[in-house]
């Protein structure tokens, strides 16, 4: 008898459980959202996510041309060679990081170690450019 107890107790605690959730489990056509709505949010999401694309994205030679203004000479160092790097590799970017990089080496001028090797990097650039 105690078997056939916990059976019907199994049983009516389903029953309470969809008595608790409402209409969900019968099919009732109030709950959730219409076609038309999925659709204006499907479609405003995906605006959303070009128009994120195309405005919030930094060139990453911008985040490394603030470096530049670093005291530490490896800094400032590491940050010449990967913009090296970048202008190397991307034409699009190879006359503004140029720019970057000759108003830095003009503000570098008094530590000639730091101006000679900026300026030997904007040759290797000008190099390649031509």
């Amino acid at each position: 008898m105690n078997q056939l107890s916990s059976q019907f107790a199994i049983i009516d605690k389903i029953k309470n459980l969809v008595r608790k959730t409402g209409n969900i489990f019968k099919g009732d056509k109030t709950v959730g959202i219409t076609e038309a709505i999925a659709r204006k949010i499907q479609k405003g999401a995906y605006e959303a996510a070009q128009v994120v694309d195309k405005d919030s994205k930094t060139p990453p030679y911008k985040t490394i041309a603030e470096q530049l203004q670093s005291k530490d000479e490896q800094i400032y160092k590491a940050s010449v060679y990967m913009l090296r790097n970048i202008a190397i590799n991307e034409k699009k970017n190879r006359a503004e990081i140029i720019q970057i990089l000759e108003k830095s080496a003009d503000k570098k001028k008094k530590i000639e170690d730091l101006y000679d090797y900026t300026m030997q990097k904007i040759k290797e650039i000008k190099n390649i450019k031509n």
